[in-house]
């Protein structure tokens, strides 16, 4: 394909056909797919030159998609090209120094209110009284309506200032739950399968407790083969953010980078202020990046 001051050549083609996939490339089987997909390479460099021809190298939005080009070009260049494979004995490390990540057991979630009503107290009786009670008014909640239930904590507890993340037990085994508390609260929460399910009162020497199933996280069991893929692309991606913080750190030093905490200061800021017409497209942005080691 020729035009007036340029050409896609069959070497071009050829290269970049040569650079699909299959399917794409197969979508070019016939000599007319391929008759369009040339002349639609032309067309495009046509509109290449007509914009050059009216100096939009120059449009505002067109330097800055080139500045965000270049610095995307140099990172991938800088920490994408060079950066050296992981190696299997670094996956095994990783998933050694990390296995809690990756091998855990089975373990639940509840809200849990307790009337208060230490063993031997003269009032046990009547804390029992309000246990059933609360009881009553939590079968008649939605099982699933756990705000509901972690609403009456404030009743269970007597004390008006309490809140409902008191009453979260956030997710442990069956072991971890009876050390926390204890062997009655444990046994009852054995029974409860399904999120919503609600124990009955169980007393123990701290009062009367109510237990609500809010979570259930199975048994995982990650082996070193299935999670090889996960660990490589996390180590090869926390290697490439220390490498762009300390390339970061040494531009920012050799280009004597620094604020003026002064200036700072004087700029304005109102989130109420009507918003200015847009001049040109939005500036560039690198937030700032962890500090090395």
């Amino acid at each position: 394909m020729t035009f007036e001051g340029g050409a896609i050549t069959l070497e071009q083609l050829q290269s970049y056909i040569a650079q699909m996939n299959p399917q794409a490339r197969s979508r070019l089987a016939a000599p007319e797919q391929r008759r369009e997909y040339a002349e639609g390479l032309a067309r495009f460099e046509l509109f290449v030159a007509e914009a050059r021809r009216r100096g939009l190298e120059n449009d505002p939005e067109v330097q800055e998609a080139m500045r965000r080009a270049m610095v995307q070009q140099l990172l991938f260049k800088e920490f994408d090209e060079k950066a050296p494979p992981v190696t299997p004995e670094e996956i095994s490390a990783f998933y050694e120094a990390h296995k809690a990540e990756f091998v855990q057991p089975a373990r639940s979630r509840y809200s849990h209110l307790l009337v208060p009503a230490p063993q031997g107290s003269a009032d046990r009786a009547a804390k029992k009284q309000k246990a059933q009670a609360l009881l009553e008014k939590a079968r008649k909640l939605q099982p699933l309506d756990f705000d509901a239930f972690d609403a009456l904590i404030k009743e269970a507890s007597g004390n008006p200032a309490a809140t409902p993340a008191e009453a979260d037990i956030q997710p442990v085994t069956p072991e971890q739950l009876k050390s926390r508390l204890g062997a009655e609260v444990a046994a009852a929460a054995a029974k409860l399968k399904q999120p919503g399910d609600l124990s009955g009162v169980v007393e123990s020497s701290q009062g009367f407790h109510l237990i609500k199933l809010t979570d259930v996280k199975p048994e995982k069991n990650q082996t070193l083969e299935s999670a090889t893929p996960q660990v490589r692309a996390r180590i090869a991606r926390e290697r490439r953010d220390a490498r762009v913080s300390k390339f970061t750190e040494e531009l920012q030093s050799r280009a004597g980078f620094r604020t003026d905490e002064a200036a700072l200061q004087k700029l304005q800021v109102d989130p109420q202020a009507p918003q200015a017409t847009t001049v040109g497209p939005a500036p560039g942005f690198l937030p700032a990046p962890p500090p090395t080691k």
